[in-house]
């Protein structure tokens, strides 16, 4: 039960603040969690943090729980919520979720959406009883990089994400999770590299991939065009 703890919108902590508070948070997480000043920057950047949706809660003067939240175009969307091991099972998370929750519906937000490990067997449950419900499962792959590199197909370019991104869509059927929207990307697109593959001045296919990490956000081809090894040409170019 949540005792002498104070919901508070996060507009009044410094990214500092809110970056320590999530990596204790998350310490102890499935998914390994270091990030430094500037990775959580581009991270809050590339998400779209927006402070006075997002809660922090604090207790005796520390930020013992964050909820960092997004704001797009009527949507929102959970970055990250964590609760530091020291104070867990205090309803932490609920509370701030509801203050968010609370918030967003006040300003107009017409949807409220996040992502969950599906072995998460305490933040799913959470999620359903405040009334989200579950939309897709989303796969994760790893391609190892061939020893001997094939030659490069001639119809693969750089490109700027800038250049493509107002089309991209129309080679898509399927709709990007939140942090690899064209949204996400456009707002840190100094930091991807971005491929494309042409026949003449038709776009055929594009991947778009972070060098620092290796993590692909977007892989499409054209519809008509399927089937018929764009797609391994644009990663192998990309590898």
């Amino acid at each position: 039960m949540m005792q002498n703890a104070e919901i508070l919108p996060a507009t009044g902590w410094s990214a500092e603040a809110l970056r320590e508070a999530m990596l204790d948070s998350f310490s102890d997480y499935a998914i390994p969690m270091q990030l430094s000043q500037p990775d959580f920057d581009a991270m809050m950047r590339e998400r779209g943090l927006d402070l006075p949706s997002s809660r922090v809660a604090l207790i005796d003067g520390t930020v013992a729980a964050i909820s960092l939240t997004s704001v797009r175009d009527g949507q929102a969307y959970l970055i990250s919520s964590g609760t530091r091991p020291a104070y867990r099972s205090r309803g932490l998370a609920r509370a701030m979720t509801a203050g968010s929750l609370a918030y967003l519906r006040e300003v107009g937000a017409r949807s409220f959406q996040t992502e969950v490990l599906r072995n998460n067997e305490l933040a799913l449950p959470l999620y359903l009883s405040l009334g989200m419900t579950k939309l897709r499962k989303l796969d994760c792959y790893r391609i190892t990089a061939p020893v001997n590199m094939p030659s490069i197909d001639q119809r693969v370019q750089k490109v700027e994400w800038k250049d493509i991104a107002p089309v991209v869509g129309q080679l898509r059927d399927w709709r990007p999770s939140w942090k690899n929207s064209d949204a996400s990307i456009a707002a840190i697109e100094d930091q991807f590299l971005c491929l494309a593959a042409y026949d003449g001045s038709d776009l055929l296919g594009y991947i778009i991939a972070n060098p620092a990490n290796g993590a692909v956000s977007q892989l499409a081809v054209r519809s008509d065009v399927r089937r018929q090894g764009i797609g391994i040409a644009l990663l192998k170019a990309l590898q």
